[in-house]
């Protein structure tokens, strides 16, 4: 008799009890990790791109409307001038995206907007685009104590991806620069003047 198994024993690895017990461990620890990815990657990107870690997913956002509109070619059309900062704003004719530019004090940023983000109205793009434009020069217009001025449109010629990063040549007038654009953090971290006529295709 005392080498019988007992009913009640669920020492042995082999008992229905303990296989259970094991198999909950495991989903506890996969649900765990699952959910510590997205920390990492956050982490990870924010380390590696110089962000903060709260702006990270917005980051990514930005960084994958980058990628989406990339085969765009962005006329930007100029808001006006005030003070330091100069507002440039674009679509790209495929998505309806808007590409914000803002430059001022020696630094250039992107920031993009999505389409599906907007509220839709009954016209098209390149009407919502003309709205916001007229809208900003009308508003700035009625400002006496700011100093405004019609800016010059800009447009991209042709861009290309190096790594994280998009180089891309823009001309405002009779003017070009080649800007290094960081796609994570929108921001323009090299810009040079080149020759109009000999800048693109960029190599």
């Amino acid at each position: 008799m005392s080498d019988a198994p007992s009913l009640l024993n669920i020492s042995h690895p082999a008992h229905p009890v303990n296989r259970t017990m094991s198999v909950i461990k495991l989903l506890v620890l996969a649900v765990s990790v699952a959910a510590a990815v997205p920390t990492a990657r956050n982490l990870y990107f924010s380390w590696k791109n110089d962000v903060p870690f709260n702006q990270v997913d917005h980051r990514l956002a930005q960084a994958d409307l980058f990628e989406k509109n990339f085969d765009c070619k962005i006329d930007y059309r100029s808001l006006a001038i005030t003070g330091a900062e100069k507002i440039d704003v674009g679509t790209c004719k495929k998505t309806g995206d808007i590409s914000i530019r803002v430059s001022g004090n020696g630094q250039t940023n992107y920031e993009w907007i999505a389409f599906d983000r907007l509220p839709k109205p009954k016209t098209k793009t390149a009407g919502l685009i003309d709205f916001i434009v007229s809208r900003a020069l009308a508003d700035e217009a009625v400002r006496t104590d700011v100093p405004f001025e019609v800016a010059q449109d800009s447009t991209v010629l042709c861009q290309a991806k190096s790594g994280d990063n998009i180089i891309r040549v823009v001309q405002t007038g009779g003017q070009c620069v080649q800007e290094t654009v960081s796609m994570f953090r929108g921001s323009v971290d090299k810009s040079q003047p080149v020759p109009c006529d000999k800048a693109c295709p960029i190599r």
